[in-house]
Protein backbone atom coordinates (compact mmCIF):
# COMPACT_ATOMS: atom_id res chain seq x y z
CA UNK A 1 0.00 0.00 0.00
CA UNK A 2 2.95 2.56 0.87
CA UNK A 3 4.93 1.61 -2.25
CA UNK A 4 1.59 2.33 -4.16
CA UNK A 5 1.00 5.87 -2.57
CA UNK A 6 4.76 6.85 -3.58
CA UNK A 7 4.15 5.49 -6.85
CA UNK A 8 0.98 7.62 -7.33
CA UNK A 9 2.13 10.93 -5.48
CA UNK A 10 5.95 10.49 -8.00
CA UNK A 11 3.38 10.14 -11.08
CA UNK A 12 1.16 13.32 -9.81
CA UNK A 13 4.66 15.21 -9.65
CA UNK A 14 5.94 14.12 -13.11
CA UNK A 15 2.20 14.27 -14.86
CA UNK A 16 2.15 18.04 -13.15
CA UNK A 17 5.79 18.57 -15.23
CA UNK A 18 4.45 16.68 -18.52
CA UNK A 19 0.83 18.92 -18.67
CA UNK A 20 3.12 22.15 -18.22
CA UNK A 21 5.57 21.30 -20.90
CA UNK A 22 2.41 19.92 -23.15
CA UNK A 23 2.77 22.35 -26.13
CA UNK A 24 6.85 21.88 -26.58
CA UNK A 25 9.09 19.40 -27.92
CA UNK A 26 9.69 18.23 -24.43
CA UNK A 27 6.73 16.39 -24.02
CA UNK A 28 6.93 13.82 -26.77
CA UNK A 29 7.52 10.80 -25.12
CA UNK A 30 10.98 9.60 -27.21
CA UNK A 31 12.19 6.09 -27.91
CA UNK A 32 15.04 7.01 -25.19
CA UNK A 33 15.54 6.23 -21.45
CA UNK A 34 14.23 9.57 -19.81
CA UNK A 35 11.71 10.91 -17.48
CA UNK A 36 9.21 11.25 -20.43
CA UNK A 37 9.10 7.74 -21.23
CA UNK A 38 9.68 6.72 -17.65
CA UNK A 39 5.71 8.51 -16.60
CA UNK A 40 4.59 6.54 -19.37
CA UNK A 41 5.58 3.31 -17.47
CA UNK A 42 4.06 4.01 -14.54
CA UNK A 43 1.42 4.79 -15.93
CA UNK A 44 0.64 1.27 -16.50
CA UNK A 45 2.86 -0.74 -13.89
CA UNK A 46 4.20 -3.71 -15.55
CA UNK A 47 3.35 -3.09 -18.91
CA UNK A 48 6.09 -5.07 -21.23
CA UNK A 49 6.23 -2.79 -23.51
CA UNK A 50 5.72 1.80 -23.99
CA UNK A 51 4.32 3.58 -26.99
CA UNK A 52 7.12 6.07 -28.60
CA UNK A 53 8.02 8.29 -30.76
CA UNK A 54 11.03 7.47 -32.87
CA UNK A 55 10.95 10.00 -35.32
CA UNK A 56 8.33 12.31 -36.72
CA UNK A 57 8.27 11.88 -40.74
CA UNK A 58 8.19 15.02 -42.44
CA UNK A 59 5.46 17.06 -41.88
CA UNK A 60 3.93 14.99 -38.87
CA UNK A 61 3.67 16.95 -35.27
CA UNK A 62 3.34 16.22 -31.87
CA UNK A 63 -0.05 17.49 -30.60
CA UNK A 64 -0.78 16.36 -27.16
CA UNK A 65 0.38 14.29 -24.41
CA UNK A 66 -1.82 13.35 -21.29
CA UNK A 67 -0.83 10.74 -18.74
CA UNK A 68 -2.84 9.48 -15.59
CA UNK A 69 -3.44 6.84 -13.72
CA UNK A 70 -5.39 4.27 -16.26
CA UNK A 71 -2.54 5.81 -18.96
CA UNK A 72 -1.24 7.48 -21.53
CA UNK A 73 -2.30 9.50 -24.52
CA UNK A 74 -1.14 11.84 -26.83
CA UNK A 75 -1.52 12.57 -30.65
CA UNK A 76 0.32 13.00 -33.83
CA UNK A 77 -0.81 14.95 -37.03
CA UNK A 78 0.41 15.11 -40.23
CA UNK A 79 0.14 18.01 -42.26
CA UNK A 80 -1.72 15.50 -45.32
CA UNK A 81 -3.95 14.42 -42.97
CA UNK A 82 -7.38 16.49 -41.39
CA UNK A 83 -8.05 14.03 -38.21
CA UNK A 84 -5.25 13.35 -35.68
CA UNK A 85 -4.59 10.09 -34.83
CA UNK A 86 -4.71 9.13 -31.31
CA UNK A 87 -1.88 6.48 -29.35
CA UNK A 88 -2.98 5.27 -26.24
CA UNK A 89 -1.76 2.71 -23.90
CA UNK A 90 -3.87 1.26 -21.38
CA UNK A 91 -3.71 -2.39 -18.96
CA UNK A 92 -5.49 -4.19 -21.34
CA UNK A 93 -8.11 -4.20 -24.33
CA UNK A 94 -10.45 -6.14 -26.46
CA UNK A 95 -10.02 -6.45 -29.80
CA UNK A 96 -13.24 -7.58 -30.52
CA UNK A 97 -13.17 -8.27 -34.37
CA UNK A 98 -9.96 -7.31 -35.19
CA UNK A 99 -7.79 -9.53 -37.46
CA UNK A 100 -4.34 -10.58 -36.71
CA UNK A 101 -1.16 -8.71 -38.42
CA UNK A 102 2.42 -8.96 -38.42
CA UNK A 103 3.64 -8.22 -35.21
CA UNK A 104 5.53 -5.27 -34.85
CA UNK A 105 7.82 -6.68 -31.89
CA UNK A 106 8.62 -10.18 -30.17
CA UNK A 107 6.21 -10.93 -27.28
CA UNK A 108 3.33 -8.51 -29.12
CA UNK A 109 0.21 -9.68 -30.82
CA UNK A 110 -1.10 -6.79 -33.05
CA UNK A 111 -4.33 -7.12 -34.80
CA UNK A 112 -5.91 -4.14 -37.22
CA UNK A 113 -9.88 -3.15 -37.26
CA UNK A 114 -11.14 -1.09 -40.46
CA UNK A 115 -14.11 0.58 -39.83
CA UNK A 116 -14.14 2.45 -42.92
CA UNK A 117 -12.91 2.17 -46.59
CA UNK A 118 -14.92 3.57 -48.90
CA UNK A 119 -14.09 7.74 -48.47
CA UNK A 120 -11.95 7.24 -45.81
CA UNK A 121 -9.58 4.42 -44.17
CA UNK A 122 -10.32 4.52 -40.70
CA UNK A 123 -10.03 1.97 -38.20
CA UNK A 124 -7.76 1.00 -34.69
CA UNK A 125 -4.41 -0.69 -34.30
CA UNK A 126 -3.73 -2.55 -31.18
CA UNK A 127 -0.40 -4.01 -30.21
CA UNK A 128 -1.41 -6.43 -27.59
CA UNK A 129 1.51 -7.31 -25.18
CA UNK A 130 1.93 -8.61 -21.18
CA UNK A 131 0.23 -6.28 -19.01
CA UNK A 132 -1.17 -3.77 -21.44
CA UNK A 133 -2.29 -2.77 -25.00
CA UNK A 134 -1.24 -0.02 -27.14
CA UNK A 135 -4.28 1.17 -28.98
CA UNK A 136 -3.83 3.82 -32.60
CA UNK A 137 -6.73 5.47 -33.79
CA UNK A 138 -6.87 6.56 -37.27
CA UNK A 139 -8.74 8.13 -39.72
CA UNK A 140 -7.17 9.15 -43.06
CA UNK A 141 -8.86 10.38 -46.54
CA UNK A 142 -8.20 7.87 -49.42
CA UNK A 143 -5.56 8.71 -51.91
CA UNK A 144 -2.65 9.50 -48.96
CA UNK A 145 -3.95 6.86 -46.65
CA UNK A 146 -1.07 4.11 -47.21
CA UNK A 147 1.69 6.37 -47.05
CA UNK A 148 0.06 7.60 -43.77
CA UNK A 149 -0.16 4.16 -42.01
CA UNK A 150 3.38 3.63 -43.17
CA UNK A 151 4.81 6.45 -41.42
CA UNK A 152 2.42 6.38 -38.69
CA UNK A 153 3.78 2.59 -37.39
CA UNK A 154 7.48 4.13 -38.31
CA UNK A 155 6.98 7.11 -36.19
CA UNK A 156 5.55 5.25 -33.13
CA UNK A 157 7.79 2.34 -31.56
CA UNK A 158 7.11 0.10 -28.78
CA UNK A 159 9.72 0.78 -26.19
CA UNK A 160 11.01 -2.63 -24.16
CA UNK A 161 9.86 -1.99 -20.04
CA UNK A 162 12.82 -4.13 -19.31
CA UNK A 163 15.29 -2.54 -21.19
CA UNK A 164 13.63 1.36 -20.07
CA UNK A 165 14.17 0.05 -16.69
CA UNK A 166 18.01 -1.25 -16.95
CA UNK A 167 18.55 2.13 -18.58
CA UNK A 168 17.11 4.39 -15.80
CA UNK A 169 18.78 2.79 -13.24
CA UNK A 170 22.12 2.56 -14.81
CA UNK A 171 21.74 6.44 -16.14
CA UNK A 172 19.77 8.55 -13.95
CA UNK A 173 19.66 6.58 -10.76
CA UNK A 174 15.86 6.35 -11.16
CA UNK A 175 14.29 2.78 -9.66
CA UNK A 176 11.09 2.01 -12.24
CA UNK A 177 8.11 0.09 -10.43
CA UNK A 178 7.46 -2.75 -11.07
Amino acid sequence: MRARRWRAAALAGLVGAAVGCADTEAAVPRCEPGQRLGIVAQSVPGAAYLPCVATLPPGWTFEAFEVDDDGTRFSLRSDRADRAVDVELVPGCEVGPALPVTPRDEGVRTYLEVSSVSSRYAGRFYDVFADGCVIYDFDFVRGPHIALVAELQQAVQLYPRRQLRQELRDDLGITLDP
